[in-house]
């Protein structure tokens, strides 16, 4: 299977020799744009992008110039933030986006997506977090992508497998970026050495997965509550 390490990262860039476009929408906001390079002639398993449909988001953009109320995505394999225009033609944004907030199209909450972060392990200040709780200490989830491809002797069409893996990332101003460990007893000492058997006895005094994205919030929650 092809490892592939894009952890929500963006390209900043315009791709090499395709001509710049501007989209625009009703809102009379022009953004800068390429065409797309997503392959349609594949059958896909799972998804390299964050939706399943496009998304209603609000885009923050370099030079405080904010972009509301237009459809996006995540395209996890290109690397590219997907825009579409009024006649459903899709592009990608060439210039850096420093925010995104998405209604999600499944459950109606925002969520919001972050870049600008301090690199750490292979990715850079443009990778891009997914926020998932804020405060004195934030929570951020960034994405792996895995795929590979197969084709059956009797197809004629090649099948492509996506699998998106999560890493989670403790973030503040003073103590940076740091990636959290797998174990109970680590996560707790990441977040507070001086405090992690109090943390960890919170773990397992509230049966706490951490395996499982909705305990590890509240224990974010938790910890932020009590500084």
């Amino acid at each position: 299977m092809k490892k592939v390490w894009y952890f929500l990262f963006i390209a900043a860039v315009p791709i090499l020799g395709v001509a710049q476009n501007y989209f625009t929408n009703s809102n009379l906001a022009y953004l800068p744009v390429t065409p797309n390079r997503i392959a349609f002639n594949l059958k896909t398993e799972g998804s390299p992008f964050l939706f399943k449909r496009f998304s209603n988001a609000t885009i923050y953009l370099e030079h405080n110039k904010v972009i509301s109320d237009i459809p996006v995505n995540l395209d996890f394999q290109n690397n590219e933030i997907l825009v579409l225009d009024e006649k459903r033609k899709l592009y990608a944004i060439s210039v850096p986006v420093y925010r995104v907030v998405f209604e999600d199209p499944e459950t109606g909450q925002e969520r919001t997506i972050l870049s600008g972060l301090p690199g750490i392990e292979k990715q850079t200040e443009k990778s891009y977090y997914e926020l998932l709780f804020p405060g004195n200490v934030n929570l951020l989830k960034a994405i792996t992508l895995y795929w590979s491809d197969s084709r059956a002797y009797h197809e004629a069409a090649t099948t492509r497998k996506y699998e998106q893996v999560a890493s989670y990332y403790i973030y503040n101003d003073t103590r940076g970026m740091i990636r959290l460990p797998k174990t109970i007893q680590d996560i707790a000492a990441s977040l507070h050495p001086a405090q992690a058997d109090k943390l960890t006895k919170f773990i397992q005094d509230h049966q706490l997965n951490l395996k499982n994205e909705a305990d590890l919030i509240k224990l974010i929650e938790h910890y932020n509550n009590g500084q």
